[in-house]
């Protein structure tokens, strides 16, 4: 399946708006905070992590080297007893991805592009479902789902061995400046499916006290992680699911960039 769960579209797409509210704000450089910004504290953290992978457009190869390395990283950051890849995908804010080309390039490209918009991939409601889904293709046991606490990560790397990142960088937004009330879920309807489908995503709204970052540079052998569903306590959501909001930023030439 997709990155979140899908289901058929039976309402009326004429009736759907998309609404946007552009600020100007800060995105800090997070190489640069007075104090350590971490995966417990702010639901991201920078790590060093070389990969062995030479080849990141060989599928094959991601499944079989890199999932293995991605899952040792994670159970290294998070303290994670057992760790499951189950999805990776490449972004290219170049020309050649599958969202700036057409039908042709929607089907040839080898990347996507990157993303403007601020979202955090999952909901209250379908972070639970994406789990549900996991365990009925076989990549979780259903003992994962009702007796043991787990959370979703993303794995964010540049694929340029070479050079650094140095167009359109991800910024993060800090969780600990976050309250439940500022995020909402939207609908994603895929008009071009059939038949047609809808996804939801969680979305936020701009607040004064938030706090964005970003890695400059960002080098192929380190890994940024971040949480797109963890269910903890003791953070500004106050108990609900901690969902870290992301978006690229704009910023001079094109990035490559992978997830996992």
């Amino acid at each position: 399946g997709g990155i979140f769960p899908q289901e058929p579209w039976r309402g009326d797409s004429s009736t759907l708006h998309d609404e946007e509210d552009p600020r100007t704000l800060e995105v800090r450089d997070a190489r640069q905070a007075a104090s350590p910004l971490t995966l417990r504290r702010s639901g991201f953290e920078l790590r060093h992590w070389p990969s062995a992978v030479v080849d990141f457009y060989n599928d094959d190869l991601i499944r079989s080297q890199y999932y293995p390395e991605t899952a040792e990283l994670v159970r290294a950051a998070c303290g994670a007893e057992d760790v499951f890849v189950f999805q990776h995908m490449r972004r290219d804010s170049s020309a050649l991805n599958k969202e700036s080309g057409g039908a042709r390039n929607a089907a040839e490209a080898k990347a996507h592009g990157a993303v403007q918009r601020v979202h955090a991939d999952y909901t209250p409601e379908n972070g639970p479902r994406k789990l549900r889904e996991l365990a009925e293709a076989g990549v979780v046991s259903e003992r994962e789902i009702a007796h043991r606490r787990w959370s979703i990560v993303n794995v964010w790397r540049s694929i340029d061995a070479e050079q650094p990142v140095r167009a359109q960088p991800l910024a993060v937004l800090d969780a600990s400046t976050v309250a439940a009330e500022d995020t909402f879920t939207y609908a994603l309807v895929m008009d071009e499916a059939e038949p047609p489908l809808v996804g939801f995503n969680n979305g936020v709204g701009f607040s004064e006290r938030h706090a964005w970052y970003y890695y400059p540079h960002m080098r192929h052998e380190e890994a940024l992680l971040f949480y797109t569903y963890e269910l903890r306590r003791h953070c500004a959501t106050r108990g609900a699911p901690l969902r870290l909001p992301h978006r690229t930023r704009r910023h001079g030439r094109r990035r490559r960039g992978g997830r996992a």
